[in-house]
């Protein structure tokens, strides 16, 4: 993607939760930024919510937010947030900015099962042709296949040279910034078109997970009840199951 081809806007966004498994966990913290290609914000919002459960020593280890905390700081109004929180991305796609998350099919996956949880299934009405997304973790891991390291948000971000202040890892609105600076970094200088992006992400998503797959298959690593690993690989997000 030639420069003045990237987009002019883009809207950056994370969360983070009571676990890391969509279908039962919580958000209990988001925020969500439009940015344009100069660095202006030209929207943004936070979100701390209370869910109503607990929250597991093993997620407050990682971001730092504890059951009391949330307790006292979050919303009790747990479905009208989330709602805004849809609204804020689903204004996004409706103005033509891409959704950009890092490893975003999480992010969008507990946020499509949050809104179902409360009546409002607003992303089941969206498809790859009515919404543009974007996800650097995808788009590194397939055009920088064998570079060696980590490949988590701080890394990929080091590694194209973005200085990180260590003092605000885990905290959703860093995790914004970063992977919007990384983003506008990986737009900027990519040789494809944001409709092909678009296409190939879906591709580049399955035939890593593919490939991750079978290499626990091959290893004989398996889920802690004995049955395989199968590494989800749907982009944007995991669909409901049928």
């Amino acid at each position: 993607m030639k420069r003045e081809d990237a987009p002019k806007e883009i809207c950056v966004w994370d969360v983070e939760s009571t676990g890391v498994d969509i279908e039962n966990d919580r958000i209990i913290t988001c925020y969500a930024m439009n940015q344009t290609i100069s660095g202006e914000i030209t929207r943004e919002q936070h979100w701390t919510i209370d869910p109503g459960v607990e929250v597991p020593e093993g997620a407050s280890a990682v971001h730092g937010m504890s059951t009391e905390w949330v307790r006292e700081h979050g919303r009790k109004d747990a479905g009208k947030a989330i709602r805004e929180i849809g609204a804020f991305l689903d204004d996004a796609r409706a103005d033509g900015h891409p959704i950009v998350g890092y490893n975003s099919s999480f992010d969008l996956g507990i946020l499509d099962r949050e809104l179902r949880r409360h009546d409002a299934e607003l992303l089941a009405g969206w498809a790859l042709d009515s919404a543009t997304f974007f996800d650097p973790l995808i788009y590194d891991r397939a055009t920088d296949k064998y570079r060696k390291g980590g490949r988590k948000l701080m890394d990929v971000a080091r590694h194209y040279g973005i200085e990180i202040d260590e003092s605000r890892l885990h905290q959703a609105e860093y995790d914004v910034i970063v992977t919007a600076k990384l983003s506008w970094i990986l737009l900027q200088k990519s040789p494809f078109r944001l409709d092909e992006l678009q296409s190939k992400q879906v591709v580049w998503k399955k035939s890593w997970a593919e490939g991750l797959t079978k290499y626990f298959e091959k290893e004989g690593k398996t889920e802690d009840d004995g049955s395989p690993i199968i590494v989800d690989g749907s982009f944007p997000w995991r669909k409901v199951a049928s």
